[in-house]
């Protein structure tokens, strides 16, 4: 019957255990190739699902060594960062993602259009599957901000440096027939900000950087899901459905100019990411585990 939800929801992501490991990239988007190789794979016979996009770093990971521990813990570390993949990875014991700030600036602190290190877990999402073919979406996702700390002494420019994490959807349009075929916004799901207790909305064109998208970027008010200040170095869980939060996303970005000739109708979530942008010299991690967006079907 139309209009009725079924009663079976579906996971969406893919390879949770991350067991295929991984493509990684380059250190610049306009770099070619883009992607560099495949790391971290116990499981060679399939292509990765996932991207560990490494943008803006100045210590590439495709020279580093994957050490493998006894118990099946596959860690993999350079001068800057570290991704450590437990067992049953974001499905299971969690995975861990640090960057060295102070090491990758050097000492120095950032300055106005120059790129920040990047440690971020990617997947496209299934082609075919638009927002509005669900009643509901509900993404999860458990997190412990492990440690922040700014490695310098020198005196932080609270609107250019911090360290944080927002869960990205880039949401698209996919309708041929529409104006804004194929243009996008990203909509995001607030985890951490170094510079404040519960991190803030955000709504801006994303800049800052050379090779930046351009597109408006619609990140919720973190109050919206949180009571506690999130890096206070406990477990915190990150719960939504996403289908009104799209819609909510849409016409706030409609409101600023953008996607509109976009019906709700048309849009679609192309690919995700998770983890850390570092644009002040901090020293940070954070542990990850319980991942999973599950889409109940309007039949």
């Amino acid at each position: 019957i139309t209009g009725i939800a079924s009663a079976d929801s579906k996971e969406i992501f893919r390879d949770l255990a991350l067991n295929q490991g991984l493509t990684l990239s380059a250190i610049k988007s306009s770099i070619r190739p883009l992607e560099i190789g495949t790391i971290m794979s116990t499981d060679p016979t399939h292509t990765p699902q996932w991207r560990l996009a490494q943008w803006g770093t100045r210590y590439s990971l495709d020279s580093a060594q994957l050490n493998m521990a006894p118990d099946g813990t596959r860690t993999l570390q350079n001068e800057s960062k570290t991704l450590t993949i437990l067992l049953g990875g974001l499905s299971g014991e969690g995975v861990f993602l640090a960057v060295k700030g102070g090491v990758e600036y050097n000492g120095q602190l950032r300055k106005q259009g120059q790129a920040w290190p990047h440690i971020l877990l990617e997947q496209r999402l299934p082609k075919n599957f638009t927002v509005a073919q669900y009643s509901t979406l509900n993404f999860t996702l458990h997190f412990r901000v492990d440690q922040c700390e700014n490695a310098t002494d020198l005196e932080l420019v609270r609107n250019r440096h911090s360290a944080q994490i927002t869960a990205f959807f880039a949401v698209r349009n996919t309708n041929p027939n529409s104006i804004d075929f194929r243009d996008m916004i990203w909509f995001g799901l607030p985890m951490f900000d170094a510079r404040v207790d519960i991190p803030q909305g955000h709504q801006a064109v994303d800049g800052g950087k050379a090779d930046a998208t351009g597109k408006f970027i619609c990140t919720l008010q973190g109050g919206r899901f949180y009571d506690r200040p999130t890096g206070d170095g406990s477990w915190h869980m990150l719960k939504a459905d996403l289908v009104p939060l799209i819609q909510e996303a849409l016409k706030a970005s409609q409101a600023k100019g953008f996607l509109k000739d976009t019906q709700f109708e048309d849009l679609q979530p192309s690919s995700f990411n998770l983890g850390w942008e570092v644009t002040g010299p901090y020293d940070c991690a954070i542990s990850l585990k319980g991942l999973s967006l599950k889409g109940t079907a309007i039949e």
